[in-house]
């Protein structure tokens, strides 16, 4: 069962990639023939949003697994059916290369508990090192889980970020093409929910919907262009909560509220229903 024991539970990994890997990423992430610099192996650069794929990864990991590997497994008698990723912060501390092989670590860094029959929040810590062993990147992904609250853990703390009233500073329109779900898995995130319809069912879902992460990788390409169009080696951080679902398709509008310099905040809302996809966002960059 969980509880703070939990902390420090962790697997290892190592993923491998290629030019021809971070392409597929950009395409499925909405990179277009305009985006030259993400879609051509002559003069290519990384999205730094390619940091989160060793956290859901399956291809180009080892020891292979066809489904993620996460450090939970390790909890006796954890129910896993059911687990919402709720949050997600990604720190890139030196650009992430074309091509390469990075040392993952996954660790359970903390559990809150939201209460009997509320569930738990568990973060997990995703971290990427190269073959010099310098840290390349950090991933803070925030699970719920549905089944394990009341075990008289820590309140899960509330986020620092607010978002501004007033109107955005900049706003942005893309859709997500039909097959985005099924181009987003060959990046290694294979869980049926995102490609088997009668999966999508039991889940509650009419039909396969998109990764996550995937919508945070969409928001990624679209603040830099925005911001600093050209030079993704400039981001240093992008975090966010994940509010609603997304389904192939859908249309939505990218909001962005400029701060401070080198950070902004943003939202992701589904044009459909007018619900966010993606909130509390942050970005911070290099000036």
């Amino acid at each position: 069962m969980l509880d703070e024991s939990a902390v420090g539970l962790s697997v290892e990994q190592k993923f491998t990639y290629t030019w021809r890997d971070l392409i597929l990423y950009h395409l499925s992430i909405g990179a277009k023939q305009e985006e030259l610099e993400y879609v051509y192996e002559n003069g290519l650069k990384t999205i730094p949003a390619f940091g989160v794929i060793p956290c859901a990864g399956t291809f180009g990991m080892e020891p292979f697994e066809p489904q993620p590997v996460m450090p939970t497994k390790k909890i006796k008698g954890l129910r896993t059916d059911g687990t919402l990723h709720m949050d997600h912060k990604l720190v890139v501390h030196k650009p992430i290369p074309t091509e390469g092989t990075f040392d993952i670590q996954k660790v359970i860094s903390a559990v809150y508990d939201r209460g009997e029959g509320k569930g738990a929040k568990i973060n997990v810590d995703i971290t990427g090192k190269d073959q010099e062993g310098d840290l390349v990147f950090t991933n803070t992904m925030g699970y719920l889980n549905r089944w394990s609250g009341g075990f008289g853990g820590p309140e899960v703390p509330k986020s620092r970020i607010s978002m501004p009233k007033r109107q955005p500073d900049a706003v942005k329109q893309e859709r997500f093409p039909e097959n985005t779900p099924l181009l987003y898995r060959l990046t290694g995130d294979t869980y049926p929910l995102h490609v088997d319809p009668q999966f999508a069912k039991t889940c509650g879902f009419e039909k396969p919907i998109v990764h996550g992460l995937c919508s945070l990788g969409y928001a990624c390409r679209m603040l830099i262009g925005l911001l600093f169009p050209g030079q993704p080696e400039r981001m240093v951080s992008i975090e966010n909560q994940f509010r609603s679902i997304a389904m192939p398709g859908d249309s939505f509008t990218l909001k962005v509220w400029k701060e401070t310099p080198g950070e902004a905040l943003f939202s992701m809302v589904n044009d459909s229903n007018g619900k966010e996809i993606l909130d509390y966002g942050r970005i911070c960059w290099k000036e």
